[in-house]
């Protein structure tokens, strides 16, 4: 087995399936990581009352009870010009920091600003990382300065920014991919869209976002 084969596994523990490469198991015993899959990484021990509050922070009222991490959340816009119905997911919310409202946009970001999405790496903490910002914001100037090199950018509405960054984050959550970087490595915040590049290539990571691109909504009219 080479260190990039999956090595299909059970986690110790959720007991579930994963398939994690030998170069990613490494890396985050490397970082110190915890000793289960990247599903429980990322999410953790969640109650239904944490979930609701966590919706509520990030822009929507629940209409059903918190349905599970991956599973849509029919919700309600706390925005009082919008006020849709919207169905976010607990992971989307907590992990790629799109907000609840895709019409009234997140963090900032409307649906229809003109928005980027890009690529950096770093080159230290091997590792690669996905974003969005609004046009003429600092976000990647802040993370140059510590460390961060700009891969690519690709100009876009808000609301396809986020579905293409998001396709990005659920491609290599379903690939059990660990973390580029700690949490304590990004001043910034934004180490949960970050991926190891002893686990997927900047090739790959590269073919990520192509392919995100391709088959995301052209919403740029």
């Amino acid at each position: 087995m080479d260190n990039r084969t999956p090595w299909e596994s059970v986690c110790g523990n959720c007991k579930g399936k994963t398939s994690p490469t030998l170069s990613s198991v490494k890396k985050a015993i490397k970082q110190g990581q915890p000793k289960c899959c990247d599903l429980c990484r990322r999410n953790g021990p969640i109650r239904p009352e944490q979930a609701e509050d966590m919706l509520r922070l990030a822009g929507g009222e629940p209409l059903v009870p918190f349905p599970g991490v991956k599973e849509r959340w029919l919700s309600r816009c706390l925005n009082p010009g919008c006020r849709r119905e919207i169905e976010p997911t607990f992971d989307s919310i907590k992990h790629a920091g799109t907000g609840a409202c895709v019409y009234c946009g997140g963090y900032g970001i409307k649906a229809d600003d003109d928005a980027l999405v890009y690529l950096m790496v770093h080159q230290r903490l091997d590792a690669a990382k996905i974003g969005i910002a609004k046009a003429g914001s600092r976000r990647i100037e802040l993370h140059r300065s510590t460390g961060w090199t700009l891969v690519t950018t690709v100009s876009m509405r808000g609301t396809r920014a986020r579905f293409v960054e998001g396709q990005v984050l659920k491609l290599w959550s379903s690939l059990a991919l660990p973390y580029g970087v700690r949490a304590e490595d990004m001043p910034y915040a934004g180490y949960t869209e970050t991926v190891s590049l002893a686990a997927r290539s900047l090739h790959e990571v590269e073919q990520d976002l192509e392919q995100a691109l391709i088959y995301s909504p052209d919403s740029d009219g």
